[in-house]
């Protein structure tokens, strides 16, 4: 039975194997490019399908590889539309239109510029803030008028921005001494407000002169107009001004000169001089002058302070402006001139017995008054008729006497005042009175003395320091050693001993020469 079982299971494989062969000879022919399917057979034991895989082949393949023909285009009609080649749109040109100013620049922040392309596409360009505004001048000279001052406006860039089209300028309280403003405000594409300030200082001053004696001084300058409520002096030994330096305060803005004391004879010294304004409780001070130098001579007997100093000799030409007024002592220095010819063209304006006291008089037949081309005139219109420019007056030795120092001193001050307001601008140079030969027992006028004399002069030389006139001191070159007139320069040494001769002139006229203004 086993063996009749197996040759029959063996039949059967047999059979499915030749189907199989038989299968895969019919597919290969159908379709060469397909491969071979899975061989599907039965299972004879189970009846189930059993699927084998395909057995990889050894031979190789005789197939031929195909061509594919071309495919004729169809002559058939087509409703479809042909297809458009892809473009891409050309690329947008912006167009913008002005730039308008949307934001105007400030002290602290930039402003803008915006310009709009027809896209709507925006632009913006910066307005550079402004970093500075400052004044050329801190502080400028009074001159009665409105003061300006140079105004620069600088960006955060640096850039100068122009007046009038990026900022405007005012001006206030410009006209006197004082604090000045000024107000910078923007315009055009700005919009700021700024404040500066300068200073208005008074006009300066210059020296004119210094007349030192062995311990004081006296400074003079030149008048400037208003806005001064007084002048600086400041004096010292240094010429840098740097150590010792003094200072005093001369009040009054009409005033010219003023007295240093204290000071050291056979020294050397430096002064300058400024004015000064007091406003709104606040002192503006002019620039210094230029400094001059004195030297202060050793005492002498006979100097008195305030009196000119011993200078360098001018020329003749120096008195051809000058008029020389005085009493019978002038007189004869008239003569001595009209012998030698030694002071230019100087006119004399003189009268015997002329004093301060008769000069204020009127002018009568019987009078005491010089004459000006014949004339008989009071002495300031004597002056004013000359056309002077310098008045060098001696008077006193007849008033003494008669109405003692004091008085013939304030009669002198009239006198002077009345001259100067009939001849104004005229320079007063006010000589010493002379002294007396000694007169021993006998004496015409007791009170007429050399100690007298010496008193008249000294209250002369300190009116002229007040008034700002010439003191020049032509009696101590006059004295002896016992402190009289020196007796051979006196043409009347046994008579009223106090006239000269001409050897007295030419040490006056010397004298003249060597103290100078």
């Amino acid at each position: 039975m086993k063996q009749k079982r197996n040759a029959l299971v063996a039949a059967v494989l047999a059979v499915l194997m030749l189907l199989s062969v038989a299968t895969a000879a019919f597919a290969a022919e159908s379709d060469l490019t397909q491969p071979a399917l899975d061989q599907i057979t039965t299972d004879p034991l189970t009846g189930e399908d059993v699927t084998e895989p395909e057995e990889p082949s050894t031979e190789e393949s005789t197939t031929e590889p195909t061509t594919e023909q071309p495919t004729e285009p169809s002559t058939e009609p087509t409703t479809e539309k042909p297809t458009q080649p892809t473009t891409k749109p050309a690329p947008h040109t912006h167009k913008y239109g002005k730039w308008k100013l949307a934001k105007k620049a400030t002290n602290k922040q930039n402003g803008q510029f915006v310009r709009v392309c027809s896209c709507g596409k925006k632009q913006t360009k910066a307005i550079a803030r402004v970093k500075s505004a400052a004044l050329k001048y801190k502080q400028k000279v009074y001159t009665g008028k409105a003061l300006t001052n140079k105004v620069t406006v600088k960006d955060k860039t640096g850039k100068t921005l122009k007046l009038n089209k990026a900022y405007t300028v005012k001006f206030k309280r410009n006209t006197k001494v004082g604090i000045a403003t000024v107000v910078i405000a923007g315009t055009g594409n700005y919009r700021f407000k700024i404040t500066r300030t300068f200073r208005i200082v008074p006009m300066a001053v210059s020296l004119t002169g210094v007349l030192p004696s062995a311990t004081k001084a006296t400074v003079k300058w030149n008048h400037v107009p208003a806005q001064a409520s007084g002048y600086q002096l400041q004096y010292t030994t240094d010429k840098a001004f740097q150590k010792n330096l003094k200072l005093q305060m001369k009040p009054g803005g009409l005033a010219t000169s003023d007295v240093i004391s204290g000071l050291k004879e056979k020294t050397t010294y430096f002064v300058r001089v400024r004015t000064f304004k007091y406003a709104s409780e606040k002192y503006y001070y002019a620039a210094w002058s230029k400094p001059l130098s004195f030297t202060t001579p050793a005492a002498a007997p006979y100097a008195i302070s305030g009196q000119l100093p011993r200078r360098a000799r001018v020329a003749s030409s120096y008195f051809d402006d000058a008029v020389f007024v005085g009493d019978s002592v002038s007189l004869g220095l008239s003569y001595y001139e009209a012998a030698n010819d030694v002071l230019g063209k100087a006119q004399f304006l003189t009268a015997g017995s002329l004093g301060s006291g008769n000069a204020l008089g009127a002018v009568t037949e019987s009078s005491v008054h010089p004459r000006y081309n014949g004339q008989k005139m009071k002495v300031e219109k004597g002056v004013a008729a000359c056309g002077a420019k310098k008045v060098y007056i001696m008077l006193g030795m007849n008033d003494i006497g008669a109405y003692g120092v004091d008085k013939s001193v304030a009669n002198f001050k009239t006198l002077c005042q009345k001259i100067l307001k009939e001849a104004p601008g005229v320079k007063l140079y006010v000589q010493s009175v002379t002294p007396r030969v000694a007169q021993g027992a006998k004496s015409d006028n007791v009170t007429l003395n050399n100690t007298n004399i010496t008193a008249y002069n000294r209250k002369l030389a300190s009116l002229c320091a007040q008034q700002g006139w010439y003191f020049v001191n032509v009696a101590e070159v006059m004295f002896d050693s016992t402190g009289h007139l020196i007796r051979s320069y006196c043409s009347d040494p046994d008579g009223m001993g106090m006239h000269f001769a001409y050897a007295g002139c030419k040490v006056w006229v010397d004298y003249l020469y060597t103290h100078t203004a």
